[in-house]
């Protein structure tokens, strides 16, 4: 299957090119994403969290960037991964191009992908409008992260002058600080909703006229055959 999905970015182009590359920093911007480990200059192992209605299934495997042309803002990245139980695979391969237009980053990325196991029983149409809806939510999330300010470096206090202390007195003890507060566990990250935008999806096409027209030309056959 392929889809072409394009996304706007009120950034700098630079800087969507350089977070568009640097997956451990771009990963938190699609939901239920994490990487687990760099193996690569350019290669990391990678996880998605999938929700299916009441049902999770995590995704694990790689991700490498093979094609990377800074002066086209041009991007090729590969990805393998299987589902944690065996209920399915999905290979991809993701182009992305950037462009800047007004001052705004403009992003058009197409995915050639093969998917087996539930995932697929979806249906080309219906992975094809979720896909569009994801690259929207990623695109508000990328935006985001790229207007958020940098975290401050801690200032370094002055030394302060050591106070004198009376010939044959003993020096003062040096204050120990307090140690430093537990860090708090890192929150795990929500699935990706499929079903509920999935619903989404087929709430809008519901809408279509002809849609509709189907749909009741569908009912009135199976009530004609019934009274038969």
């Amino acid at each position: 299957m392929e889809f072409d999905n394009t996304f706007n970015v009120s950034a700098p182009i630079d800087e969507v090119w350089d977070a568009m590359l640097d997956v451990e920093r771009v990963a938190p911007c699609v939901p239920g994403a994490s990487v687990v480990e760099k193996t690569g200059d350019n290669a990391y192992k990678v996880a998605i969290k999938v929700k299916l209605g009441p049902v999770s299934m995590t995704y694990k495997g790689d991700v490498e960037v093979v094609e990377s042309d800074a002066d086209a803002r041009r991007a090729v990245m590969s990805a393998k991964a299987k589902e944690s139980r065996g209920q399915g695979t999905a290979d991809a391969t993701v182009e992305m191009r950037l462009s800047q237009e007004n001052g705004a980053t403009h992003g058009a990325i197409h995915t050639d992908v093969a998917i087996s196991g539930k995932a697929a029983a979806m249906g080309q149409g219906i992975i094809g409008d979720v896909s569009a809806r994801l690259i929207d939510t990623f695109a508000n999330n990328l935006a985001a992260m790229l207007a958020a300010p940098e975290a401050a470096e801690p200032a370094t206090p002055e030394e302060a002058p050591e106070p004198a202390t009376p010939e044959g007195a003993p020096a003062p003890a040096a204050a120990v600080p307090p140690p430093p507060p537990a860090p708090a566990p890192a929150a795990e990250p929500e699935g990706l909703p499929v079903l509920s935008l999935a619903g989404g999806v087929l709430a809008q096409r519901l809408k279509d006229p002809k849609v509709l027209a189907v749909i009741a030309a569908f009912l009135v056959l199976v009530l004609w055959r019934r009274r038969r």
